[in-house]
């Protein structure tokens, strides 16, 4: 039903109806826009992609002189024209640009950064969808294809535009330039029947774009490109009807922010009572935190109430409590460790429930399995069949053309030019790293380390037949499996013999540009397009040390189980070793800018260290040892730091190595090992302080609230179960436990992180394949993956403008378009496979 604001637009445009059929030009074949909100599309129209314009004569335009960004040159890109019209099985879009003095070709493939035209549509039956899907595309066209004549070689990029269909031509006009294009519909066109429409110019007066001009009033700052909801309306219209299609203006951009489960609907109403939403260990301490706006006069009262029958079976009072900054919350503190009977509970503070959770020690018994599940379904290059991903997950093989790539050749972002290269590999398999189609070999490095170090900390977790993968029954362990499936695609990224880069390792693989969000995985891939192909970016020395490094430690645990397959990850850990010393300073940039994470990382000396610690464990070789020891991350364990909030992740591996030599055998002498173990202890220690200090008892502070937090969280917990293991004192463990309550709920969202755990679960992550639109194809997330959590510094849109302005340890929103909170990522779920594999470890009897 209409708003009551809806239905005034309605009537306002109804009256004004007559206005518009009196005002319009008789010879034109639709009524003319509704500025910047809806542009009538006449049909049928024969529209001919020749680059002469006569068979536009009678299609009504719109002249645009406004945007976010205005010409500082008069008289130079300061204005554009657009018409739209349609026949039988095409749309035609045309547009103009007032532009003398044309810059094209300066930035290889980023046309968004010169003289450029775009235009959007979006064919779908969601016209506010916030998010794109298959149906909604971006069209961006330079003048550089001006003389071309085959409109099938368009030269073009943006959002779904390779899967778009597009065709059209570029012309000189008197005062700049223009083009003709046409996309096909997907539909029949109906009088009156409307789609999402956008159209924008891109200008640059110099070199870099400096003009941003945009025809729909509700895209205020250049969102649209991510942002499909602020498009304007396209309206079809049948040529000689003399009644004009009713537009309900209102409507566009009108999507609602999607809220997280804590906020209420003012700020001094907020409160909330955190727990664990998975549950606790029968025996183990469990807390819950009472987060409100402003103080109470006195310690809270809580009581414990059994779910089946609402029996009240334990009570108390909180802390006295204490203002939490990074929440903005008083928190308080209700202890119930005295509740040890198996159930399912709820506990209510002050009179705000909680949500429910189980007192069992069996609680990560099969979350650990769907943590490490989430592996599998993230597989490139093969088909999940139903048997093992279950009907819903079940998809066909994507980019089963990566076995045939070549390196990517052009100017990057940062303006360096890249010269390809004369071979091609075979760079199938693998990982999709995160929400996106890319696949790199430093996040796989620590992600596949962090799944074999959890085997050989444990390695009766995870055995033969645990997992239910297609590799299961083979009479190795699962877990080895699923890493082994992201080794081998690394060993294939190695630069084979007789290349002047032999023994390096590419960096990653991944697309020119990014695909929308959701998109259906394409099986096969024109890696060879020039406008958006799929590219092996160049070699780097921190994508090498991590194949060292993880090919070192294949090589060790992989000895048992398959002799010839550790041989030749040992062999090409110590080719990659040598080539890295050859080329110690191949640095990374933002190659080329766009269709996939940069991954740079311009201090290498780190993955040198846990290249040569692993070598060390593995060979016993001095001149491994040698460096090793000569290292200054060998003398201090990166976590000591001042101000370190973690010591490790993709950029930051030296840590990797200390824990591998402090854990494993090897021939250092025990003073050494003595160290390290104490090292570790001790950045322990600052997490405890952590959790202490923290609003809810989570083991990072405030700057730990960066892009990926709870892998952060989940890191610092691996950190404090190595020193429960290296000193059998409780608190350690206890620490562990606490970070695993704020993953799963105790935590100032209210939230689980964690999709398909907790009633307030992740089910919304940033996800190309999982968007959680199942009438669209697009299937929810499966149990056990993990959102990277609350950003200090969000970057995307979405959660800007729905979080943004909250206290730091709240900015986080369940919602497709943030990327920068709700995205999910290998090396985010492998330490929650670590952890919650630990800890089950610890209590369950029965695992």
């Amino acid at each position: 039903m209409a708003s009551r604001l809806q239905r005034g637009w309605i009537l306002a445009l109804v009256l004004l109806f007559p206005l518009f059929a009196q005002a319009q030009d008789n010879s034109q074949l639709a009524p003319p826009e509704i500025k910047g909100q809806a542009l009538y599309i006449p049909f049928p129209v024969a529209i001919t992609l020749d680059g002469k314009v006569d068979d536009w004569a009678d299609v009504p335009s719109s002249t645009v002189d406004r945007g976010s960004t205005l010409s500082p040159k008069v008289g130079e890109n300061d204005s554009f024209t657009v018409s739209a019209a349609a026949d039988d099985k095409n749309l035609y879009v045309m547009m103009t640009s007032h532009d003398p003095n044309i810059i094209t070709g300066q930035h290889g493939t980023d046309y968004w950064n010169e003289d450029s035209l775009e235009f959007y549509v979006n064919f779908s039956s969601e016209l506010n969808a916030p998010t794109y899907n298959d149906s909604i595309f971006q069209i961006n066209i330079n003048p550089g294809g001006i003389g071309e004549t085959d409109p099938t070689k368009l030269s073009f990029t943006g959002v779904n535009a390779a899967a778009s269909g597009v065709q059209g031509v570029v012309f000189k006009t008197s005062d700049g330039w223009g083009f003709e294009a046409s996309l096909p519909l997907p539909f029949a066109p109906e009088h009156g029947k409307a789609i999402g429409f956008q159209a924008q110019a891109n200008g640059a007066t110099e070199l870099d774009r400096d003009v941003k001009l945009i025809w729909s009033l509700a895209d205020t700052a250049d969102q649209s490109w991510q942002n499909p909801a602020l498009f304007g309306r396209g309206v079809f219209f049948k040529v000689g009807r003399d009644d004009i299609p009713v537009v309900d203006v209102a409507s566009i951009g009108a999507v609602e922010p999607t809220t997280t489960p804590q906020e209420s609907e003012t700020v001094n109403e907020r409160a909330i009572t955190a727990v664990n939403q998975v549950g606790y260990f029968v025996d183990e301490r469990k807390i819950a935190v009472y987060g409100r706006a402003s103080a109470l006069e006195n310690p809270a009262a809580w009581e414990v109430r059994a779910v089946d029958s609402d029996k009240v079976v334990l009570s108390g009072t909180t802390d006295a409590g204490f203002l939490d900054a990074t929440s903005g919350d008083t928190v308080y503190r209700a202890d119930f460790s005295a509740m040890n009977t198996p159930g399912k509970y709820i506990i209510q503070i002050d009179g705000i429930d909680s949500p429910p959770f189980q007192i069992a020690d069996s609680v990560y018994a099969t979350l650990k399995k769907d943590a490490l599940r989430y592996f599998y379904l993230n597989r490139s290059g093969i088909a999940l069949t139903p048997q093992f991903a279950g009907k819903t997950w079940a998809r066909p093989a994507g980019h089963i053309s990566d076995n045939d790539i070549t390196c990517y050749k052009g100017t990057d972002a940062d303006g360096k030019t890249w010269d390809g290269c004369d071979y091609r590999l075979d760079g199938s398999g693998g990982w999709y790293d995160a929400g996106d189609y890319g696949k790199y070999v430093v996040n796989g490095g620590i992600s596949t380390w962090t799944l074999v170090n959890l085997y050989e900390h444990s390695p009766q977790d995870f055995p033969d037949g645990s997992l239910n993968i297609p590799e299961s029954q083979n009479k190795w362990p699962d877990i080895l499996d699923e890493a082994r499936w992201e080794m081998d695609f690394m060993l294939r990224m190695q630069v084979p013999d007789g290349q002047p880069l032999a023994g390096m390792a590419h960096h990653k693989l991944h697309d020119l540009h990014w695909s929308g969000v959701p998109s259906k995985l394409p099986t096969e891939f024109d890696n060879d397009s020039p406008t958006n192909g799929r590219y092996l970016m160049p070699p780097s020395t921190a994508a090498t040390l991590n194949l060292a490094a993880t090919a070192a430690q294949c090589a060790r645990v992989w000895k048992i189980f398959d002799a010839d397959f550790a041989a030749r990850c040992l062999k090409a850990a110590e080719t990659a070793w040598n080539a890295a010393k050859a080329h110690p300073a191949m640095f990374y940039g933002r190659i080329p800018g766009e269709g996939g994470g940069d991954y740079n990382d311009s201090n290498v000396q780190d993955e040198f260290y846990w290249a040569a610690a692993e070598l060390y464990i593995t060979t016993g070789k001095d001149e491994y040892r040698t460096f090793v020891t000569e290292s200054p991350y060998f003398k201090t364990f990166p976590g000591l730091a001042a101000g370190s909030a973690s010591p490790m992740g993709w950029p930051d591996t030296a840590a990797l190595g200390s824990i591998s030599l402090a854990m494993l055998p090897n021939n250092l002498p025990e003073a050494d090992i003595t160290r390290l173990r104490q090292q570790i202890t001790e950045t322990a220690d600052h997490y405890l302080d952590a959790i202490a200090a923290e609003g809810y008892r989570v083991p990072i502070p405030a700057s730990g609230y960066v892009w990926g937090s709870n892998s952060l969280v989940l890191n610092n917990a691996i950190i404090l179960a190595l020193a429960f293991d290296f000193t059998k004192v409780t608190k350690y463990r206890d620490g562990v436990v606490a970070s695993m309550d704020y993953i799963l709920g105790t935590n100032a969202v209210d939230q689980s992180f964690v999709s398909g755990y907790g009633t307030n679960s992740m089910q919304h992550p940033h996800h190309r394949f999982w968007g959680n639109q199942p009438a669209q194809g697009f299937p929810p997330p499966p149990p056990g993956a993990i959102a990277g959590g609350p950003n200090g510094s969000p970057a995307d849109d979405t959660a800007i403008k729905s979080v943004g302005d909250l206290p730091t340890s709240r900015r986080y929103i369940d919602n497709l378009g943030s990327y920068s909170t709700n995205e999910v990522a290998i090396n985010w779920n492998a330490p929650l496979v670590w952890v919650s594999a630990y800890l089950d470890e610890q209590f369950n009897s029965a695992s």
